[in-house]
């Protein structure tokens, strides 16, 4: 079923009680939470991606308030009409179940990189979510340009996705990246995991993520086991550990 809302209308209502996913087809939609009368944006997303998903598994309040920054166009899917779909046309839950499961791989790492930013941007303005931005991953040799398949990406849209090129591609359920690198090596342990990790833009700060991947992601020379914030406008990135051939550079515009 599809459902339109117009600039400025609200989706979802923070602590509402419905049971239904939204994939957005058209426009944009801000992501915010209100304590204490005060109002965090916690991101903007655009056409293809999802949100509201975990109604469908919880019966709790919505934790978020998402309001329409444009006249936008979404598909809604409840409980019923999913496992309708489920029966007659999975294929078509795979960016719904996709969603899900990265839920579940940095469901814990969120929650910290909430705690980590709310004290210290509590102190700042707040960020203009209009303001679009703009990340630069360029590759440093000659394996990492061949795996992103050019010199750099733009990354304008957020969360940015990342892992390994799968065999099954977007019919992989388990695998849900916006960039698939390709990794040469056969054979197990790859350096590049299948999830591997995501920059997102939060609150108006750049953060990496590691998604649970087998060797690690290593910013400026650290291993992340927690989300890191990009403090610096220039960053080297490593995907794998230390020896890895995957060295990068990320570009904050």
């Amino acid at each position: 079923m599809h459902q339109s809302f117009k600039k400025g209308e609200v989706i979802i209502k923070q602590g509402s009680y419905e049971t239904c996913a939204y994939v957005i087809e058209a426009g944009k939609v801000e992501v915010s939470s209100e304590v204490n009368e005060k109002k965090t944006v916690f991101a903007v997303l655009g056409k293809k991606q999802i949100f509201g998903e975990m109604g469908l598994m919880e019966d709790k309040p919505r934790s978020a308030t998402v309001t329409a920054l444009e006249d936008t166009l979404v598909s809604v899917i409840d409980r019923k009409s999913f496992n309708n779909q489920l029966v007659k046309n999975p294929k078509i839950l795979f960016p719904i179940m996709k969603a899900l499961f990265e839920r579940v791989r940095t469901g814990n790492k969120n929650i910290v990189m909430k705690d980590c930013l709310g004290p210290e941007t509590s102190k700042t303005k707040q960020w203009d979510p209009d303001k679009k931005g703009l990340v630069i991953l360029t590759g440093l040799n000659d394996t990492s340009i061949k795996a992103l398949g050019s010199v750099s990406v733009k990354i304008n849209n957020f969360p940015f996705k990342v892992g390994r090129k799968s065999v099954s591609g977007e019919d992989d359920v388990f695998s849900d990246n916006d960039l698939y690198l390709e990794n040469e090596t056969d054979e197990p342990p790859f350096h590049i995991s299948w999830n591997h990790f995501l920059i997102d833009r939060v609150k108006g700060k750049y953060v990496i993520i590691d998604r649970g991947s087998s060797l690690g992601t290593i910013v400026n020379g650290t291993k992340i086991e927690e989300p890191c914030i990009l403090d610096k406008k220039l960053n080297g990135l490593v995907v794998g550990s230390h020896n890895s051939p995957f060295a990068f550079k990320l570009e904050i515009k």
